[in-house]
């Protein structure tokens, strides 16, 4: 079977080729030279493990997953373990995404072929070789915090043809010596635009990076850089791990005494939304992490969190009227935060996320709803 001519098919029928160079980069770039002979699949086995996919056991099974239209194919588990170790589970912090949001991501790049890009995580280098095959290898940079990845990365790109500078160091940096960058490519989830992102575009370009808030995932954020002020909406959704120093820490609140309240309204309507809704709500709660998982009475509990450690709230999903379904540790009920921003939401007449959008300037970074004032 010619997976990457079904892969081809697929990509063309979901228009990810709107912008007309990306077929000729799909046709050119061979994604099998920059996928490892051997990967973990998304999908954990009844043990909860991640199953290795392994060329030299199943090359067929091999090829189907490296041009799934939809999956990714996970590299690196807990900054450092590789597929060598055997299936296992743990915190995915490298991959190498999936062809439809590379390619939709690329769409919305606007990419020309006389711009300089700056690419965020360089990983293997596929994504990387899609940009040379655009501007050519001279215009850009990427950069990659992992030794051992950027290592791979640029020897996975020299083999293909493709010398553009790798830089190992933290992308949050940027890089300073090769600015201004006509475009600006991020490839892991950040909660806050770093300033040198900002400093290091060129006038009349553009920063392209997935943004999530603690609350949920999975935005993709445009932003249009004119006068040190980059400014842009959410043009659609992007699911990619955190930036390695952007990763949400856990916090336990220091207070030993909680009170007791009844919920407004049943957690089943606020936190059982689809993705647009998780999104939105969490644009007005940006610093609330929720967590639902089974009380030892096997109810439905979610137990919310802030980022100061100084609070955590816990709703009960059954009989959520009663005067104990919610309970509070701290200085704050942070479910009365969560209900309120998902009245806000409603109250504007349930927006999609593609009407919010993001301000960026050197007195931080504003988010708004339909214009920025």
């Amino acid at each position: 079977m010619d997976y990457r001519a079904v892969a081809g098919r697929e990509l063309a029928a979901m228009a990810a080729f709107r912008s007309p160079w990306l077929r000729a980069a799909f046709d050119a770039v061979d994604r099998e030279s920059f996928a490892p002979p051997q990967f973990w699949a998304l999908h954990p086995d009844e043990q909860g493990l991640l199953p290795v996919v392994d060329r030299s056991l199943d090359a067929d099974l091999w090829r189907r997953a490296v041009w799934d239209t939809h999956r990714s194919l996970i590299t690196q588990i807990d900054d450092g373990r590789t597929p060598q170790e055997g299936p296992a589970r743990g915190d995915y912090t490298s991959s190498i995404s999936a062809l439809d949001i590379v390619f939709e991501k690329l769409n919305h790049l606007r990419l020309e072929p006389h711009h300089r890009v700056l690419e965020l995580g360089t990983g293997s280098g596929y994504h990387t070789a899609l940009l040379c095959e655009r501007v050519g290898a001279g215009r850009v940079t990427t950069v990659e915090i992992d030794p051992a990845l950027a290592a791979w990365g640029a020897r996975n790109l020299k083999q293909a043809g493709y010398e553009p500078d790798v830089i190992t160091g933290d992308g949050l940096a940027g890089c300073a010596r090769n600015a201004r960058y006509d475009r600006i490519i991020n490839t892991a989830s950040l909660r806050s635009i770093p300033d040198a992102w900002r400093e290091q575009t060129a006038d009349d370009g553009i920063i392209l990076t997935p943004f999530n808030t603690l609350y949920a995932g999975g935005g993709l954020l445009r932003l249009h850089v004119q006068g040190g002020i980059a400014s842009g909406r959410f043009v659609g959704s992007a699911s990619y791990m955190w930036a390695r120093s952007q990763r949400p820490a856990v916090s336990v609140p220091h207070a030993d005494t909680y009170t007791l309240q009844a919920s407004p309204i049943d957690p089943d309507q606020v936190l059982d939304g689809a993705w647009a809704q998780d999104f939105c709500i969490g644009l007005y709660v940006p610093h609330l992490s929720v967590d639902i998982r089974m009380d030892v009475g096997g109810s439905r509990q979610a137990q919310i969190r802030d980022d100061t450690g100084e609070s955590i709230t816990i709703v009960r999903f059954a009989d959520w009227w009663d005067q104990d379904a919610v309970t509070v540790w701290g200085h704050k009920n942070l479910w009365n935060d969560i209900v309120a921003a998902y009245t806000t939401w409603r109250r504007a007449g349930q927006p999609h996320p593609t009407r919010y959008g993001l301000t960026f300037d050197h007195e931080g970074q504003h988010l708004w709803l339909d214009e920025p004032a």
